[in-house]
């Protein structure tokens, strides 16, 4: 992505306030340009919900209103944003960046980035009775590092309407809601990667759990089939789920199937798969007696190289088998 307009406004909580700048960043200036790039390259690795804008929204409205200048409409954005946050009893203060980006593909994009202040420590020089004295103060403006995460964005695609969201949950009126999605622009997006595998893992214990199936073996074959669903396909395939961890038992799949479907359970990555390929590549187990174990998904599936043994006792052991050499990792 690259940015093509940018401009900052601070929303203001403690005093009440909104300031709005009347300039747009400068992009070739050093700072801007470092800081931005940053910017750039944490949404490339954020992990985002999606959903739709409704055209009819007011947010919409002001999006696509033609008449307005870019500064003017990242203001109307700002006060929208600043009069949605009014109300919460804990939403921190920040910086929110207004920006007009281009995918490589020439997909035009709007954005809506909050940086939350965090506090820390810094020098103050004062003079006190004619003579100066260098101080420590607490700053309570400190943008984020530009290493840190994105915590609250908001993407549009300017063709398709289709939103990117990253948020957080503030309290409104003392119940918990999420900011973009609930309380700003009233959506109902799709889960997250993170909170598709969450509704899987649940989906599967609990099934599992009702047919007496040990608890390690139904999640290393759900792991697998992750695995294999993404590195084949793509996707996250709750069928193929279902034909690893409980294979003929149909009524265990149906009721699997019927938890998944009360949920928002979406099979689409939207990014980063390659990501979720690495991340799931590898089973991990930790073994009640101290011992950990990393095991590569081809070698895991491999009954000639690791085998899981249910001893009479009610132990289990683990037999590594037809291993050519051992490496110390010191």
């Amino acid at each position: 992505m690259e940015i093509k307009k940018a401009i900052l406004h601070i929303i203001d909580r403690e005093a009440g306030s909104l300031i709005c700048s009347q300039r747009e960043l400068d992009l070739k200036e050093y700072a801007v340009k470092q800081y931005l790039d940053s910017v750039l390259k944490r949404l490339e690795k954020a992990e985002f919900k999606t959903g739709i804008l409704q055209e009819t929204s007011e947010f919409a409205l002001v999006l696509k209103n033609d008449e307005l200048e870019f500064i003017e409409k990242s203001a109307e954005m700002a006060q929208m944003v600043f009069d949605s946050l009014s109300i919460s009893e804990d939403a921190p203060s920040g910086d929110l960046l207004v920006v007009e980006l281009e995918e490589l593909n020439g997909v035009p994009k709007f954005g809506l980035i909050k940086f939350n202040y965090k506090p820390s420590f810094t020098h103050h020089v004062t003079y006190l009775d004619d003579l100066m004295q260098n101080n420590i103060i607490l700053n309570k403006t400190i943008f984020p590092s530009t290493t840190q995460r994105i915590d609250e964005c908001c993407l549009i695609n300017l063709e398709t309407l289709e939103l990117d969201i990253v948020e957080k949950k503030y309290s409104f009126e003392g119940q918990n809601r999420l900011f973009f999605t609930e309380r700003f622009l009233q959506i109902d997006p799709k889960p997250t990667v993170t909170e598709n595998l969450k509704i899987i893992k649940k989906a599967v214990k609990e099934v599992a759990n009702k047919y007496n199936e040990e608890e390690y073996v139904s999640m290393s074959q759900t792991q697998q089939a992750i695995f294999e669903s993404i590195e084949e396909d793509g996707i996250i395939s709750k069928e193929k789920i279902a034909e690893a961890v409980f294979e003929t038992n149909e009524s265990a799949k149906q009721e699997y199937f019927d938890i998944i479907e009360q949920t928002k359970f979406s099979e689409e990555i939207p990014s980063n798969v390659p990501k979720y390929e690495k991340k799931y590549s590898k089973q991990k187990f930790k073994l009640t007696n101290g011992i950990e174990l990393s095991i590569p998904a081809d070698v895991f599936k491999d009954p000639d190289l690791v085998e899981f043994i249910n001893n009479p006792d009610g132990t289990i052991s683990v037999m590594i088998k037809n291993v050519e050499q051992i490496i110390s990792k010191f």
